[in-house]
């Protein structure tokens, strides 16, 4: 099964969802994405370009995910 985490990330009034990872690249499951999302998206915040943004949330989801360019 296909697990993608995506992170909403805002930056003033513009907010985006940016695809952290999938389970194709990280091997990431739905039970580690539940318990350890947080972690990994503070590692690749901080060593991406997005470390000025402040994440607004995250979700878990099956499947391949195309993200939203404005939320």
């Amino acid at each position: 099964m296909l697990v993608t985490l995506v992170a909403v990330l805002c930056n003033g009034q513009l907010c985006l969802e940016k695809v952290v990872t999938n389970s194709e690249q990280s091997g990431i499951t739905m039970a580690a994405c539940s318990t350890t999302a947080q972690i990994g998206i503070a590692d690749w915040l901080a060593k991406g370009p997005y470390h000025e943004w402040k994440l607004q949330g995250y979700k878990c989801v099956v499947g391949q995910y195309t993200p939203k360019r404005e939320v």
